[in-house]
């Protein structure tokens, strides 16, 4: 699990960001953005994104940041913030309870 977020990260990280414009609307949390990545390729994603303040509209443009692993589909707004990456979290914050609670049996005496 470790391996496969590392390998995750490294895509997010290695991405880049693009000016999307949106081409479809189906609700304010719902809709279809069309980008170009820094290697061209063309990608038209219909995606679920958190709400943001203003109303979104067709023909609107912000910037999104992708991943090297999959641009068409790994995809947020860039200003999503950090919020993100809590997701990469998981597999250390796991780790590390599962070696404390290892230790912490291994250190009890003996009966």
């Amino acid at each position: 699990m470790s391996v496969a977020h590392g390998y995750t990260l490294w895509g997010d990280l290695n991405g880049g960001n693009a000016t999307a414009t949106v081409v479809n609307v189906y609700s304010q949390t719902a809709y279809t953005v069309r980008y170009v990545t820094e290697d061209g390729v063309q990608c038209m994603t219909p995606h679920k994104w958190n709400r943001h303040p203003e109303p979104v509209r067709t023909s609107d443009t912000f910037e999104v940041r992708y991943s090297k692993i999959l641009p068409c589909d790994n995809v947020r707004r860039a200003d999503a913030g950090f919020s993100w990456f809590g997701y990469f979290l998981i597999a250390p914050v796991l780790m590390t309870a599962g070696l404390t609670a290892f230790v912490l049996v291994k250190r009890q005496p003996k009966t």
